[in-house]
This record gives C-alpha cells, sequence and structure tokens, in this order.
C-alpha cells in the first residue's frame, strides 16, 4: 500500500517535471523565435537602405564638388567668349592748356580746353578669331568635364564592387566560424568521454580566433572603403549610411573587341580632348595670322580757346578784340605689325603653334593605343572571370563542401586527425572567397571598359543594335 502510494507521488513529481521541462522548452523557443526575428528585421532594414550601384553613380554626379567645379569652368569659358568678341572700351580725355599760375579759372583762363574721344577698331576679323579660340577652349573644358565624370563613374563602381565583396568575405568568414563552432559542439562528448584529445578541441578553438581575426580586419578594410565612397559621393565623410546591395543584377558585355576599338577612338573623352586642342590650335594660328592686320585708330577732338585766337606779330589787328573760338580735329592711325622689325614675333608663334598640333597629334596616337592595350586586358579580365564564375559555381565549391563533410563526418568517426578537417575547411572557404572575387573582377573590369570606351554598356549595346 505504502509503495502505490509512494509510486503516485513519485508519478506526480515526473508529471510536474514534465510540465516544467515542457514549459522550459516553450520558453527557449520563443526566445530563439524572438531573436530569429529580430535578426531577420535587421537584415530587412540593412538590404532596404541598400543602395544598387547605378543609384550611387546617379548621386555622385549631381553631388561631387570637382564635377561642379569642372562645370562652373565651362560657364565660365563660355562667358569668356562673350566678353572676347567685343570691341574695346573707347578713350576720353579733357585738357585744359597753358592756365596762368595765378588764376584758378581753368575754364576760361586756359588758352584751350580740348575735349577728345578715341575708339580702336581691330580689323580684318580679329575678334571673331579670338572668340572663335575660346570657343574651341570651352570645348576642351567640356571634354575635361566628361573625362572626370566617366573617371568617377568607374570609381564608384570599383569601390561599390570592393565594399561588396568585402561584405561577402565577411558573411563567408561568419558563416566558417560558426561551422567550426558546430564541429566543437558535435566533439565536446567525445572529449569528456575521452575519446579526442585536449590538443583537437584547442586546435579547433584557435582556428576560430584566426577566422575572427581575419573578421576584424575586413571590418576594418569596410570602413575605409566607405570613407572612400562617401568622399566620392560628396556625402558626409563619416556617414555610415551605405550598404551594397547583396544580390545585384550583373553587367554583361555584348560587344566585340573591334567594335569596342571602333568605340573608343570615336567615344573617349580624353581623345575628344586632344582632338579639341588640335582644332584650338588651329584656330590660334588664325587669330594670329589675323594679328598682320593694321587695327585702325580714330579719334576725334572738340577744341575750345576762350581767350580766342593766340596772337602773333603776323596777325590781323583786328583780331585785338578777343573772343571765344571753338574748332574740332579728326585723326586717323594705324599700327604697323607687318615692319621688318616686327614681323618676326608672329610668324615665330605661328611655328611654335604648329608644332605644338604635332605635339598633341602623337600624344593622342599614343594615348590611344595605351588605351587599346588596357581595353584588351581589361576584356581578357573580363572573359576570364566568367568562365571561373560559372566553374567555381558549378564545380569547385560543390565539390569542395562535399570533401568538408566528409572530412567532419571522418573526424567524428575518429577515422582522421582535426588538422584534416581544418584544412578542408580553409580551402572550401578560399574557393567561396575565390568565387565572389571572379564576380566583383568581372563587374570591375566592365567598368574599366566603360572607362575605356567613354560608354555606359547600355550605351555600347545600343551602338550595337545601331550598328
Amino acid at each position: 500500500m505504502v509503495d502505490g502510494i509512494w509510486a503516485m507521488v513519485d508519478g506526480g513529481r515526473k508529471m510536474v517535471d514534465g510540465k516544467r521541462l515542457m514549459e522550459n522548452v516553450k520558453q527557449i523557443i520563443n526566445l530563439f523565435m524572438s531573436k530569429l526575428m529580430i535578426i531577420l528585421l535587421l537584415l530587412l532594414m540593412i538590404e532596404t537602405k541598400a543602395q544598387s550601384v547605378d543609384s550611387l553613380v546617379s548621386e555622385a554626379v549631381k553631388n561631387n564638388p570637382q564635377l561642379k567645379s569642372l562645370q562652373y569652368r565651362i560657364t565660365a569659358s563660355e562667358k569668356k567668349t562673350e566678353s572676347i568678341n567685343t570691341l574695346p572700351a573707347p578713350n576720353l580725355s579733357v585738357e585744359f592748356s597753358q592756365v596762368p599760375t595765378s588764376s584758378i579759372d581753368i575754364l576760361n583762363q586756359s588758352i584751350s580746353n580740348n575735349f577728345a574721344l578715341s575708339q580702336m577698331f581691330p580689323l580684318g576679323g580679329k575678334l571673331s578669331a579670338m572668340a572663335e579660340v575660346e570657343r574651341k577652349n570651352t570645348l576642351v573644358e567640356g571634354n575635361n568635364f566628361e573625362i572626370y565624370k566617366i573617371n568617377l563613374t568607374t570609381q564608384v563602381k570599383m569601390t561599390y564592387y570592393t565594399l561588396w565583396l568585402i561584405d561577402r568575405k565577411i558573411e563567408v568568414q561568419k558563416k566558417n566560424i560558426s561551422l567550426i563552432n558546430d564541429v566543437v559542439k558535435s566533439v565536446e562528448s567525445s572529449y569528456y568521454t575521452n575519446k579526442i584529445n585536449q590538443a583537437d578541441v584547442l586546435t579547433l578553438q584557435s582556428e576560430i580566433a584566426s577566422n575572427e581575426t581575419q573578421l576584424l580586419i575586413l571590418e576594418k578594410q569596410k570602413e575605409a572603403e566607405i570613407y572612400k565612397l562617401n568622399k566620392l559621393l560628396g556625402r558626409n565623410l563619416d556617414s555610415k549610411e551605405v550598404y551594397a546591395v547583396k544580390n545585384f543584377s550583373a553587367d554583361s558585355l555584348f560587344s566585340t573587341q573591334s567594335k569596342l576599338e571602333e568605340i573608343l577612338a570615336n567615344s573617349n573623352p580624353s581623345l575628344k580632348k586632344m582632338s579639341s586642342m588640335i582644332e584650338m590650335n588651329k584656330a590660334m594660328i588664325d587669330a594670329n595670322n589675323r594679328e598682320l592686320i593694321p587695327d585702325l585708330m580714330v579719334q576725334g577732338m572738340f577744341m575750345r580757346m576762350p581767350r580766342g585766337m593766340i596772337l602773333t606779330s603776323q596777325s590781323d589787328l583786328s583780331m585785338l578784340d578777343p573772343k571765344t573760338e571753338t574748332m574740332y580735329s579728326l585723326m586717323f592711325s594705324i599700327n604697323l605689325p607687318f615692319a621688318p622689325w616686327s614681323i618676326n614675333r608672329y610668324q615665330a608663334k605661328e611655328e611654335e603653334l604648329y608644332a605644338g598640333i604635332s605635339s598633341v597629334e602623337f600624344e593622342k596616337t599614343d594615348m590611344q593605343r595605351e588605351m587599346t592595350s588596357q581595353l584588351k586586358t581589361a576584356l581578357v579580365k573580363y572573359n576570364t572571370a566568367v568562365d571561373l564564375i560559372k566553374l567555381y559555381n558549378e564545380k569547385v565549391i560543390p565539390l569542395y563542401s562535399k570533401a568538408a563533410e566528409s572530412q567532419v563526418s571522418a573526424y567524428q568517426n575518429s577515422r582522421t586527425g582535426v588538422t584534416t578537417v581544418i584544412d578542408s575547411y580553409r580551402m572550401l572557404l578560399m574557393q567561396q572567397m575565390n568565387y565572389y572575387m571572379s564576380q566583383a573582377d568581372a563587374q570591375m573590369s566592365l567598368a574599366e571598359i566603360e572607362m575605356m570606351v567613354g560608354k555606359k554598356m547600355d550605351e555600347v549595346r545600343w551602338l550595337m543594335g545601331k550598328g
């Protein structure tokens, strides 16, 4: 009877313990779910704040201070064109001649009051020729704007994909740490039953610490890239609101090498700048040669003699009664730039400008060769990256993943050492990072190609369709 009572008591206790256990399990599950929801919300917030590379390029073009400076240079050059194509200011002179020192009435006691107005007239279309030089310079300033704009676009894309790559490396490192932690947890029971030694556990823990060190380095690299990107975007340098989209829409290249070289020759802003400089030098030669045409100076003078005409011994006696006299004069003068001692100035200037044109032409040829070489290199990098992406995704990573899983299973069954497990994880980590590096390299190579040809990929595709 007593045994039955104790059995009932034990049963009641077990029921209570079971209820408590169920409650604890529910609490643990609720806590886990709440933490999971928080993590998902944080990831969703980051993904919401993430910006595409195209939106950042648009922001940089809109806000970059250097680009704004170059835009104002274009405006300044346009205004200079307007200011050059105007006549020089006229000269006005007033003279009160031979006033007695005993008098302060300079208007009526002077021998003459002279009022003169003169104007210089550049002949032979000199003003329009100088204005044409400045118009060509405006084109050069416009080319400078386009050069910086395409370089800025490339820098933004390069930095963006570097930031994206660092994010993926951080993601892989965290995943690797989590996997090794799982291995540690799975072998802890074996350690307590003396199936594995302490050295194996310490080796796994040291590998985790090593990965955490790399994680810290990557976080600092990311911070440095954010500063660089903020500078390009024209944002506050301390802003942290920069997130790369995890799964971006990758650009692709749909053009032949020969077509890209043709677009480069016709559209690259640096080559266009060289052509504009040649045209500007030609305009300067035309303006220089027009300097050999004389300039005309026209002057008109009104003369008032308040004390009458100056008397001499030959003057008529009727002039003894002085009265105010007025008269005027006109003067026309030209300069002589073609004088033998002056003409060499213009001839030497013409030779200087022709030499400058030859220099720019050879520089343009060399620049085009250099850019074509860089274009070919970028194409090789792009094609290599595309092939590697396919290879890593379809063969390398799946095989290394299976190998790592197999090594962990073998270690748990005491058929291999912990060093082999760590090496397998290291190799898997390396291949995953190589995969992401290939993705970033493909997009960076496209950015380099865009910089060389001076066109975006969608513009290149449009030109291909047009061709």
